[in-house]
C-alpha cells in the first residue's frame, strides 16, 4: 500500500522561509563548531631551547621521581628551582656543562622526596662562559621557564 504524502501550498510561505533559513543556519553553526575543535592537551609555548623537561607541564609523578630539563645546547648551564628552593649544584645529577639540569630526591639532599600535591619547578639557563645567574642576568642572558607538576 503506497502512502502518499500531500505537497500542499503553506497558508504562510514567509514564515516558512524564516524557519528554513534558521534551521539551515543552526546546522551550519553546528557544523563549523565541530570542525574548529581542538582535541588534546593545551598547546604550550616552551622556549625552543628546552628539548626535554621531566616531568612534562601538569604530569603525575612518583615521590621520588626525577625533575628537570635537558638543554638543546651543550653550552648552557643552569639551575633548577623546586617549590621556590634553589636545588645546590652538588645535588644536580645531570651535567649543567652537557645542558643537563636534573634532581632526583633521595637521601641527604634538600628534598628527600616530593610530598603529595602540585609542585612548582623553575629551570634557570645561561651561557657557561657567564659564571653566575646574576651575571648573566645583567648581560641580558638569563632564561628561565616555570612549569608545574603533580606527585600521586
Amino acid at each position: 500500500m503506497f502512502v502518499g504524502v500531500s505537497l500542499a501550498r503553506p497558508a504562510n510561505p514567509v514564515r516558512v522561509a524564516v524557519v528554513v533559513g534558521i534551521v539551515l543556519i543552526g546546522v551550519n553553526v553546528l557544523i563549523w563548531a565541530g570542525r574548529s575543535q581542538v582535541n588534546g592537551p593545551a598547546n604550550v609555548q616552551r622556549n625552543p631551547e628546552i628539548a626535554l623537561l621531566e616531568p612534562n607541564e601538569s604530569d603525575q609523578l612518583l615521590p621520588q621521581g626525577e625533575v628537570g630539563v635537558q638543554l638543546k645546547r651543550a653550552d648552557l648551564t643552569g639551575q633548577i628551582t623546586i617549590d621556590g628552593r634553589v636545588i645546590p649544584q652538588d645535588q644536580i645529577t645531570g651535567d649543567p656543562n652537557l645542558g643537563q639540569v636534573l634532581f632526583d630526591p633521595g637521601p641527604g639532599k634538600d628534598i628527600r622526596e616530593f610530598s603529595k600535591g602540585g609542585h612548582t619547578a623553575v629551570v634557570e639557563w645561561w651561557p657557561r662562559t657567564i659564571s653566575t645567574p646574576e651575571e648573566a642576568r645583567a648581560k641580558g642572558q638569563f632564561r628561565s621557564y616555570t612549569w608545574s607538576f603533580n606527585v600521586g
